[in-house]
């Protein structure tokens, strides 16, 4: 019956702006060509950056096993899990269905290789940085990864729990990070759906995985991407 399932809740307000995004951006011309979808907002997911550094991975494997059989016995198509960090554990986690899960990850490198970039900066969690699960995809389809600084590391962390405390989308500290990353050859991936609730001028060179995600989970649902 539903097309498209999401876990969301990682966190509510970056799980509503991917569900906007999804209805913005589908062609659709009425209600009945807009994608019957499902969102799981599981806000008391274990904290994803906690898990990996902890090694608790069982702690967010277990719970969000539950989530794709609920998802199963609906019945959906393919399922989009519309945070960054959680794909770290993604080879496990897709052990537990059947159904296709949309690897945000990698479809974001693939999506920087049909652009014939070379080269990344990516920003997100500690979580997401430190396990380095975007530099595994960037390793295979040969793209270098630039670094950043454990200062500027722990600012973009400090930015995005700031959002998810606070809802405050004041952007100006990382907006001045990303302009120390991105120019020509570099593209930055706003690898956090917190950060995508930022508004980023489109002169810095930057995509976001979130915007990729939407886009794969419209073409996958059998819609058209307007």
């Amino acid at each position: 019956m539903y097309k498209l399932g999401v876990i969301g809740g990682m966190g509510p307000l970056a799980t509503v702006k991917f569900y906007d995004k999804v209805v913005l951006n589908t062609d659709a011309h009425n209600d009945n060509e807009h994608i019957d979808l499902v969102v799981l907002n599981h806000s008391t997911m274990p904290d994803r950056t906690r898990c990996i550094i902890e090694k608790k991975d069982l702690e967010f494997l277990n719970v969000i096993k539950k989530d794709l059989e609920i998802l199963d016995k609906i019945g959906v198509d393919v399922v989009a899990i519309p945070c960054n960090t959680s794909h770290y554990f993604y080879d496990e986690f897709s052990k537990y269905t059947n159904l296709k899960i949309i690897n945000m990850i990698e479809e974001t490198i693939l999506e920087i290789k049909r652009r014939g970039v070379k080269q990344v900066a990516v920003f997100g969690t500690i979580g997401t940085l430190n396990s380095k699960v975007y530099d595994k995809y960037a390793q295979k389809y040969g793209i270098e990864v630039k670094e950043l600084s454990d200062e500027d590391k722990n600012s973009v962390m400090d930015n995005i729990y700031k959002i998810k405390e606070t809802n405050n989308l004041e952007n100006k500290e990382f907006i001045e990070i990303l302009n120390k990353y991105c120019d020509k050859d570099t593209i930055g991936i706003i690898a956090c759906t917190e950060l995508s609730l930022l508004d980023i001028c489109k002169s810095i060179n930057t995509i976001d995985a979130l915007d990729v995600l939407v886009n794969k989970s419209i073409e996958l649902s059998g819609a058209k991407i307007k």
